[in-house]
């Protein structure tokens, strides 16, 4: 019996699609922000300051201890949304969608073969499924941060790349400079949004430029080869903006002076220092910063805020380990820093680190210090073996945790907290409404009973996606790897590109899954999130989707010829 296939025309593809577009946003503007005034200082506070500098030509205001500590490409997107009268939240759901977008249409030429009504159902369905992920929509996103746009700006990027690489072996005639442009422009947005970007999106990049540049010079396609440079020109030249208008600002040619430079350089330095403590999260314990504070005297001024200062203690001592965490202590020294004039300016605060850096390592070469590593620059914690198995288990957490959609309920559970004053600034800057309000008698936030019928059907699409991503995960492992026998024996590049593209995407999810473990067991200890996670989940739908397409034909075939 001859099967009946979907046939979608153009008019009804753009028409279901913009449909989709406009649904998508429609739920996303029954939600409202999260945020709490005064009690996050390092992360939501840090980026509404900045966009409002930003957008009173200010730069990213005047210059202290938070000011160059993280990636500060978000404040430029507050800013820009700002000026344009664009709601936040809105927005954010219409740059997910055209990314979606941009992805759903890169994986295109896996299904160039069928019938052309069926291949525009496939890209459609392939849009819908990721327009509407439910971590796109989770709780994390309705914070004023960096995290609400990180997951459209890394999708942007891989199917830039995707859409390059299929191309190249599977539409040969086809330009491949506007997909190389698109990953050029997600990797630099991304890279200026967080600063474990670049230890995500470059694996992926190189190793998809290597396979496009053997491809195409065996084709003498020279163009083509030149183009491989777009993304990592528009990366340069973006990183090239950002350090120029900080040198501008502020006299220091960096892009922060956390994670790079002099305060990265004595952070290495005082993790040299030996310790007797055996706590995974414990950077730099009591015993080793008594044995610091009595190397570098520069760090004397600091020790009376960071063992005896009460506010102190509160906001970045963990009561439980009656010690600084290594996700906090370098936060709470650095404002012990401003507290003593370190921070007076950039240039000051780049001298007295370098001094203390210096200094310890000095030491520690000397054998007055004792040293449990080398030399090194970082504000991570050196890997070791004891970090190993933890890192293996939370990595094993957060697949799961990805597979299920934990923790992607689209509203706030907690009711946000501020004056009226600051909840009338934040919502006339953003441009949509605060969850402010309270239930009657509570202090739970109140939500309307549109509000909630907007929720509810939100969460019935997670139910689908919990039923189904795991089973389609499942199966298109079997496809995939099914087909490696055959990719083992000589064939094109048209055969071997898509499999490794797949591989590849499969494992840039489990390489961020890794990553985030081994954060979250040597520096962190919050438990698994989705906000860190959230970039896991497009790589898995379209690793799933596109095996499916691409290598589940034959395993049917095969089904029926047995």
């Amino acid at each position: 019996m001859k099967q009946t296939r979907l046939q979608l025309s153009p008019r009804a593809f753009w028409l279901c699609f913009a449909l989709l577009v406009c649904l998508r946003c429609a739920l996303s503007g029954f939600q409202q922000v999260y945020t709490w005034v005064g009690g996050a200082p390092l992360d939501d506070e840090l980026m509404f300051r900045a966009a409002n500098a930003i957008t009173a030509g200010q730069w990213l205001g005047a210059y202290d201890y938070l000011t160059l500590s993280k990636a500060m490409f978000f404040p430029v997107w507050l800013a820009l949304l700002h000026t344009l009268h664009l709601p936040y939240l809105v927005s954010g759901a219409a740059l997910w969608c055209a990314a979606s977008a941009l992805a759903a249409f890169a994986f295109a030429p896996l299904w160039r073969k069928k019938p052309a009504g069926t291949a525009r159902a496939y890209t459609l369905a392939l849009f819908a499924a990721l327009a509407f992920l439910p971590s796109s929509w989770a709780a994390y996103t309705l914070r004023v941060y960096r995290d609400n746009i990180f997951p459209a700006l890394c999708l942007v990027f891989f199917a830039g790349m995707a859409g390059a690489a299929l191309r190249a072996v599977l539409a040969p005639a086809r330009r491949l400079w506007p997909w190389l442009l698109a990953a050029g422009a997600g990797l630099a947005c991304a890279y200026l949004d967080r600063e474990d970007a670049g230890l995500f999106l470059l694996p992926f990049a190189a190793a998809a430029t290597v396979i496009l540049l053997t491809v195409q010079a065996r084709a003498r396609r020279w163009g083509a080869c030149a183009a491989q440079a777009l993304p990592y020109a528009l990366l340069a030249a973006a990183v090239l903006a950002f350090c120029g208008l900080n040198q501008q600002h502020y006299g220091v040619f960096v892009l922060s002076d956390f994670s790079e430079g002099p305060f990265a350089a004595a952070m290495g330095a005082m993790m040299r220092v030996d310790t007797k403590s055996e706590e995974p999260l414990l950077s730099v314990p009591a015993d080793a910063r008594a044995q610091i504070y009595a190397a570098a005297p520069q760090l004397e001024p600091l020790a009376c805020w960071l063992e005896e200062d009460p506010q102190m203690q509160n906001d970045f001592r963990d009561p439980e380990l009656d010690d600084y965490r290594a996700g906090s202590f370098y936060w709470a020294i650095r404002r012990a820093a401003q507290y003593e004039g370190v921070y007076a300016d950039a240039g000051t605060a780049a001298a007295y680190w370098q001094d203390v850096a210096d200094t310890l390592n000095a030491a520690c070469d000397a054998g007055t210090l004792p040293s449990r590593t080398g030399e090194r620059a970082a504000t991570s914690q050196p890997i070791r073996a004891a970090y190993v198995a933890p890192t293996l288990a939370e990595t094993a957490r957060s697949v799961v945790h990805v597979l299920f959609f934990a923790d992607c309920a689209p509203y706030e559970t907690l009711r946000s907290i501020g004056t009226e004053e600051d909840i009338a600034q934040w919502t006339a800057y953003l441009g949509c409404g605060v969850n402010s309000a309270a239930e009657a008698g509570r202090d739970t936030p109140y939500y309307s009973p549109y509000q909630k019928l907007a929720f509810g059907v939100m969460e019935a699409i997670a139910w689908v996606y919990r039923a189904l991503l795991w089973a389609g995960l499942l199966a298109a492992l079997v496809c995939h790897f099914g087909a490696l026998p055959a990719m083992l024996r000589p064939r094109t590049a048209a055969d071997t590109v898509p499999w490794l593209l797949l591989l590849g995407l499969l494992g840039m999810a489990l390489l961020r899954c890794a990553m985030i473990a081994f954060v979250e067991v040597s520096s962190f200890g919050i438990g698994t999130s989705t906000m860190y996670l959230a970039t896991v989940h497009p790589l898995l739908l379209l690793y799933a989707f596109a095996a499916l397409a691409a290598y589940g034909g034959r395993l049917r075939r095969k089904g029926g010829a047995a």
